[in-house]
């Protein structure tokens, strides 16, 4: 039987382990800033990078149906989402003339003021990237 990638005595003996267990900790840490940013704003992670992708998407990619593929979700999760950011003023519909049961969604200023801010939650695992030498990224990029 195959050892997890969790499993210390195995991990320190196996460079794989060590890479599934560092990206799992960077994971973690995308999860934790994320969760920060959300409650500095009483947002749900959700609703935070819902308006983040709103703020850099086009037109044909804000729809619902787009976001619960984009976002692993169902339609209805998504929905609820959408409902909660539009009694926020966040997010605003704007039906289409042809199905009036379709919408892409919009952001407010205030949207997008907050989509601005929050966006940067990751610049803390960004910092010490950016120290990095040219070829060191490419590297880490390709591997």
């Amino acid at each position: 039987m195959k050892k997890s990638a969790f499993d210390l005595d195995h991990q320190n003996s196996s460079i794989e382990s060590k890479i599934v267990a560092s990206l799992e900790r960077v994971s973690q840490a995308f999860r934790v800033l994320l969760w920060n940013e959300s409650k500095e704003h009483s947002l749900s992670p959700i609703q935070v990078q819902v308006l983040i992708f709103l703020l850099h998407h086009s037109d044909q990619k804000r729809k619902v149906s787009y976001l619960a593929g984009e976002f692993n979700m169902t339609k209805a999760t998504i929905s609820d989402t959408i409902k909660t950011l539009e009694q926020k003023l966040f997010i605003r519909k704007e039906y289409e003339q042809h199905d009036t049961r379709s919408y892409i969604i919009h952001l407010t200023k205030k949207g997008k003021d907050i989509a601005e801010q929050t966006s940067l939650f990751a610049k803390e695992i960004q910092i010490p990237i950016d120290k990095l030498h040219t070829t060191d990224k490419e590297n880490l990029l390709l591997s």
